[in-house]
């Protein structure tokens, strides 16, 4: 192991300060009154929107945990089914459940524009449907040993599956495994520090997930690659030390890996916030990759800042937000940011939240000594983020990748979500690689001869039964850009318009 790892560790535990990483933690937040900036991010009505549960398939009481202050007694006291999800509950002890999972249909035509047959890839279909469901149960428990310390873990087992041959090379695949298996214990100080270690297959996430939040594949000999509900982690071991507006967390990351798509890749770092109440969140990161055998990871070394800032004090549900990452090795030079502005308004009829971001992710340039290809590293998080489209997130992966978007996300009632995306895509550089090199393989090669990829447009619709049910509808179409019109049509091909639907009927108990 890398000889930084154990520094890194214990200059968290000696008191350097991180903030926005989310581990797996189960414990009750503070009481604290909430921020007027905090406050006008909230969007109470998106925790029960499709796709937010669908990374990491995050269990109800992640998404609504039980107040601390709640005594109801659980199943197992004699409290009923509705009770749930809790299972048991005194002054000490409390033991959750959870149940969480997706059963969806999608249909595609034009799969990746419809290459001509010398381009089109092996085992790729031009028009699949296809099935994809995934179910999560699970138990978290925490136990307060005194008012000072407390442990806690948990366990979860999925099941995903799909039925039918996908958009990429899946075909009726089904599996089940543990999707989390941790533990941890929160030691609180009487300055109001606390400490916080863990370890195990857990959840572990840095900001709106750039580089770190999914953890685990999925697709290739497990299923559901479209709707991607594994994100834990192998081995996650954390180390958390929180004090005031101050956080720092430092990380040892193994990936859950298929067997098929092993990479090697083990990950270090360290992560800072500053939270202060008022306008401004700032973040950093440096993360190490020890060992990987991708060619251009292996030893690499990535800087990440972040900020978000309220620049209107009497309107602060207008926002900006941005991050820049370098990343460096003998052999690597690439970089990666993006810009947002945000616009948030619950107090208004639909409740509109709109987003507009930039982003650009460097490609490797021709005739160079070095790799320029941007690695998204383990990247993840629902729509908007780092899944751009419901049809460029196929295709394309977060390398030589310039792409600009407005989203606007509509409630109309209070059982009704609607959101609508306009995106479009271009090449940092042409006639560069579009991917990461492979595991254990050579530089990739190749691209479009021209930058433009394609313009994208979604709308997806949300009906929420209740807080637990909801059924989500989408619709997409992308249409092909110059890059794909002159690559197809110099293979004797002629790139089309591709269409996306699905339907999803989403359960989170």
């Amino acid at each position: 192991m890398d000889q930084r790892i154990p520094a890194l560790v214990l200059a968290s535990i000696a008191g350097l300060t991180s903030v926005g990483a989310r581990g797996q933690a189960v414990v009750d937040p503070p009481t604290t009154e909430i921020d007027p900036f905090e406050r006008a991010i909230e969007q109470p009505d998106l925790n029960a929107y499709a796709p937010k549960i669908l990374p990491g398939a995050k269990r109800a009481q992640d998404r609504e945990p039980i107040p601390a202050a709640d005594q109801m007694p659980g199943i197992l006291q004699g409290g009923g089914l509705s009770a749930w999800p809790r299972l048991y509950r005194d002054d000490a002890l409390q033991v959750t459940g959870s149940v969480t999972g997706t059963f969806a249909l999608f249909k595609m035509n034009n799969n990746q524009f419809a290459p001509p047959p010398s381009l089109l890839p092996e085992g790729i279909k031009i028009n699949p449907g296809w099935g994809e469901f995934f179910l999560e149960a699970g138990l978290t428990a925490k136990y307060a040993i005194n008012p000072a310390a407390t442990v806690y873990g948990g366990f979860s087992y999925l099941e995903s599956a799909t039925r039918g041959h996908d958009n990429d090379t899946n075909d009726n695949t089904y599996h089940g495994l543990p999707e989390l298996a941790y533990g941890g214990v929160t030691l609180r100080a009487g300055n109001g520090a606390t400490l916080d270690l863990s370890y195990g297959q857990q959840d572990f996430t840095v900001g709106n997930g750039m580089l770190i939040w999914s953890g685990a594949s999925n697709g290739t000999q497990r299923g559901a690659s479209y709707l991607g509900p594994r994100a834990a982690w192998a081995n996650a071991a954390l180390a958390k030390v929180t004090w005031g507006e101050l956080a720092a967390q430092a990380f040892y990351l193994k990936p859950n890996d298929a067997q098929a798509e092993d990479t090697g890749t083990r990950v270090v770092g360290i992560n800072f916030d500053w939270t202060p109440a008022g306008p401004v969140r700032l973040g950093a990161m440096y993360v190490h990759v020890p060992e990987s055998w991708i060619v251009t990871r292996d030893g690499l070394d990535v800087y990440d800042v972040r900020v978000r800032w309220h620049p209107l004090a009497a309107v602060p549900h207008f926002w900006l937000q941005g991050e820049y990452v370098w990343e460096r090795n003998a052999n690597v030079s690439a970089n990666g940011w993006y810009v947002q502005a945000n616009y948030n308004r619950q107090d208004l009829p639909w409740k509109p939240v709109v987003a507009v971001q930039w982003s650009s992710l460097s490609g490797d340039k021709a005739g160079t000594s070095k790799w320029e290809g941007f690695d998204p590293l383990y990247f993840g998080n629902s729509n908007p983020n780092w899944y751009p489209g419901k049809i460029g997130s196929t295709l394309f992966n977060n390398t030589n990748l310039q792409t600009a978007s407005v989203n606007a996300t509509f409630t109309p009632s209070e059982s009704q979500i609607l959101e609508v995306w306009y995106l479009y895509f271009q090449a940092a550089v042409a006639n560069a690689p579009l991917d990461i090199p492979p595991a254990n393989g050579p530089l990739p090669t190749g691209g479009v001869p021209s930058r433009p990829l394609a313009n994208e447009l979604d709308v997806s619709w949300t009906y929420k039964f209740n807080k637990n049910v909801n059924v989500n509808l989408i619709g997409a179409y992308a249409a092909p850009g110059s890059g794909y019109k002159e690559l197809y049509g110099g293979a004797g091909g002629r790139a089309a318009g591709w269409w996306f639907f699905g339907s999803q009927l989403n359960i989170s108990y």
